[in-house]
């Protein structure tokens, strides 16, 4: 042992507290698992193997649940590959800390993560390597009890146990917990030693918070040489060393309040200047707000949301407006079901509503499985269900792209997907697509939409349902965002609004006009804004700031259902127009290039004003972490930018 026990054990102290100290300076981030796991993490990086990317005869390691980035980084800030400081913009816009770990970004991490069940397979295309070039390496994993619920963790399983992956050690951290349950309210895991086993692998069983076992377990896992993969079972607590986040639910993805710190390091036994690291990370806000704002292009006044008297609006989460459908459908119809997958809350569903609806028999959480969330909906669709379901976009459609397209979509199963997207926050490059809507628009037989605030949300919740017969995904967003319609406003599935700014007054919502396509007699207008979720709100701004800046007449087509398209729409919306403006949370192109087809179909000699066309977006990159609206921002996906660019076609009268 390189270390005494009773400094690895100070090393674990100090990992907990500088773990604590970071999420509860972001108010956000997954300490949980961080502290459940501690001794084993500590044990790997600091003892038992070789951690560090500047050898290349080190040992591997990788981490299944990388969501757990408090832990991530303060083992990078213990081993001396960044100092402590450095992580204080953690879970903030312009810091390489980011919600998820981005390997590009920081050093001494092995690889990108957060979407579950990945990082063992890499680890047994890492060992597999290690064997064919001869090399004496270990590749050890660290894993979570939930992730066993992705069928990719049994395929790597199977796989490692079949062609004596002997250089694999893989530690599952059995907590028995998941983001809003436990794990036997979704799917169970035990008995794990004997599933592992019977995948052939070696199985240690220990404590997972008593650090001399896990030390133990370790050399008895490297020394096996017995032709199999170890698999190190860890029952461990969720919070270990924290009697208010110990075995609780709400540890997995909760972060302690500022106020704690003080107690809970005293129950740790050990310090951390975690004033200091508040201060820092609240200068460290400041100082991007500063610079993001600064880039903001700059008008004869603040057009900014509710900056002044006039023109005041509401924010609200969409999820609010589905959820309501949701429970409306559900209260009317026995045959609507709710078939989520491990983060019901994404739609808004509360634990009452999960308590209620199990009563009924009409909620079902699947776990961490979104592939098999997907098949089971189709199994319960063709049995007359209307079955409902959730999640990341990445994950939920991403993940489950084949299943989707194979066992859902072909047939037109009533399956009625809600997942989450556009530009997220706080977890970053992982969970934000940013090309769902390519990804359904382009499937047969499935239809998309994406309204524009928690109001329209729930008209199209309750469409999707009850009115839809076949699949569909409404997309929505999870920051609350303005309310710019009302409950009266025209509203029908598959017909654009097409919305102009009549003048300015009290209340934003009351300074437009909203026609459906079809009811719209036409008029003149300079510039057409087309746009989606969210980005209808910032549209409907920058309208603001074009008329009372440059007087300059803006159309405004909230295109909220984009298959099937209103084409029509879109043509009679920009008749006239000198140039369209595409503004949408996803890659640039998506859009654009929908809009674009329509218009070059049509036929440009029937476009004979239109000058140009420019598509704000998402250029050919990955989401980031950083508040909603600082990557609004960032992106140039604001009411100032698409004005800006609104001015530039006018100003130009050229094509691109």
């Amino acid at each position: 042992m390189s270390k005494s026990l009773r400094e690895l054990e100070q090393t674990v102290r100090e990992f907990k507290a500088l773990t604590l100290t970071m999420s509860a300076a972001a108010g956000a981030g997954h300490v949980g698992g961080a502290l459940s796991g501690a001794e084993s993490l500590i044990a790997v990086w600091f003892d038992k193997f070789n951690i560090g990317l500047e050898d290349g005869n080190r040992d591997r390691f990788f981490l299944g649940p990388m969501h757990f980035t408090p832990g991530i980084y303060s083992l990078l800030v213990k081993k001396g590959f960044h100092q402590w400081r450095e992580t204080v913009g953690y879970r903030r816009f312009g810091s390489p800390f980011e919600g998820h770990p981005n390997a590009l970004a920081i050093k001494g991490w092995e690889l990108t993560g957060g979407s579950l069940g990945q990082a063992l397979g890499v680890a047994v295309g890492c060992a597999i390597a290690a064997k064919i070039e001869g090399k004496k390496h270990w590749v050890v994993t660290h894993n979570s009890d939930g992730e066993l619920q992705e069928g990719s963790m049994w395929e790597a399983i199977l796989y490692a146990g079949t062609h004596g992956l002997d250089n694999l050690i893989t530690y599952f951290d059995v907590n028995r917990i998941q983001s809003y349950n436990r794990i036997e309210e979704c799917s169970e895991i035990e008995p794990l030693a004997d599933k592992l086993r019977a995948f052939g692998w070696n199985v240690v069983e220990i404590n997972g918070n008593d650090l001399q076992q896990v030390l133990d377990a370790y050399d008895e896992a490297k020394g096996y040489g017995n032709s199999q993969p170890t698999a190190i079972i860890g029952h461990t607590v969720i919070g270990k060393g924290i009697g208010f986040l110990e075995d609780r639910v709400s540890s997995h993805n909760k972060a302690p309040a500022r106020e704690t710190l003080p107690a809970a390091l005293t129950e740790l036994g050990t310090d951390f200047p975690h004033a200091e690291f508040f201060k820092l990370a609240d200068e460290y806000q400041v100082r991007m707000t500063r610079e993001l704002d600064a880039r903001i292009p700059i008008f004869s006044r603040d057009y900014g949301w509710n900056q002044g008297e006039h023109m005041r609006v509401d924010e609200e989460w969409s999820g609010i407006g589905i959820s309501a459908a949701f429970r409306a459908c559900m209260d009317a119809n026995p045959k609507v079901i709710a078939v989520t997958q491990d983060s019901y809350q994404l739609i808004g569903l509360t634990g009452e509503d999960r308590d209620k609806y199990r009563k009924s028999q009409q909620f079902l959480d699947l776990g961490i499985a979104e592939q098999n969330m997907a098949v089971v909906a189709t199994g319960l669709a063709k049995e007359g269900f209307i079955p409902l379901t959730n999640g990341y976009a990445a994950f939920a459609v991403g993940r489950a792209y084949d299943q989707l397209r194979v066992s859902v979509a072909h047939a037109r199963y009533n399956v009625k997907y809600f997942p989450t997207e556009g530009l997220l926050g706080g977890d970053g490059l992982v969970h934000e697509a940013l090309e769902s809507v390519a990804l359904g628009y382009y499937m047969p037989h499935i239809s998309v939409q994406w309204p524009c605030d928690s109001i329209e949300a729930g008209k199209a919740t309750r469409v999707a349902i009850e009115e839809i017969e076949g699949p569909i995904i409404t997309l929505q967003e999870r920051a609350p965002k303005p309310l710019i319609t009302r409950a009266d406003t025209p509203y029908q599935y598959g017909i654009a609004n097409i919305i102009r700014y009549v003048g300015e007054g009290p209340r934003f919502e009351d300074a437009f006009e909203t026609r459906l396509s079809t009811e719209w007699a036409g008029g003149d207008a300079d510039i057409a804004i087309i746009a989606i979720g969210s980005e209808v709100a910032e549209a409907l701004r920058a309208a603001w700031i074009l008329k009372a800046e440059r007087n300059v007449d803006a159309v405004v087509v909230n295109l909220h259902t984009l298959k099937p398209l209103d084409r029509a729409g879109i043509l009679k919306a920009i008749q006239g127009c000198k140039g369209v403006v595409t503004v949408a949370q996803q890659q640039k192109g998506i859009l654009g290039n929908i809009v674009s087809g329509v218009i070059l179909e049509a036929g440009m000699n029937n476009m004979h004003s239109l000058g140009q066309l420019k598509m704000l977006g998402i250029d050919d990159a990955y989401g980031r972490t950083g508040r909603p609206n600082e990557l609004v921002q960032h992106f140039g996906l604001g009411a100032e930018h698409i004005a800006v660019a609104a001015m530039e076609i006018l100003e130009s009268g050229s094509v691109n």
